[in-house]
């Protein structure tokens, strides 16, 4: 319950944070009120995109400040279901949601996925509106 509660207070805040983001014109709802770019979640958006621009997940993992992150090249063959083999309700580490939420909502303005995505829920969560059900977005690894 804590969690549903959490997270019903972030995607609240992200579209509060997206609308304000731009005045002029409400933000777009990928896969509602536009094309959904990124049906593949995670891995459409952090792709090695070559010389500095490795936005791989794996990489991000190895420059974590104050955290050695174990190897997940060989575990994880599916963006995010698998983390949850660590990541989850009641485990020893971070739940995967509150790190997820936590790492594309920190910084504010400064924060690319804000930014450059507007905070868009759906870029990440698929919302099917006949049922009213959110889910992830998951795809094969990208490593």
């Amino acid at each position: 319950m804590k969690t549903t509660l959490t997270l019903l207070f972030v995607i609240a805040g992200a579209v509060i944070m997206a609308t304000s983001l731009s005045a002029a014109a409400p933000a777009p709802i990928p896969g509602l009120t536009a094309a959904d770019e990124h049906p593949n979640g995670c891995v459409d958006c952090h792709q090695n995109q070559g010389a500095d621009k490795d936005y791989r997940i794996t990489t991000g993992l190895k420059n974590l400040k104050g955290v050695k992150h174990p190897d997940i090249t060989k575990m994880v063959k599916n963006v995010p279901n698998d983390c949850k083999m660590c990541h989850k309700a009641g485990g020893k580490v971070p739940e995967l949601a509150i790190v997820l939420h936590k790492a594309h909502f920190e910084r504010g303005a400064d924060n690319h996925f804000i930014a450059f995505y507007q905070g868009a829920c759906l870029n990440c969560h698929k919302f099917a509106p006949a049922t009213g059900v959110m889910s992830v977005k998951a795809a094969p690894a990208n490593w």
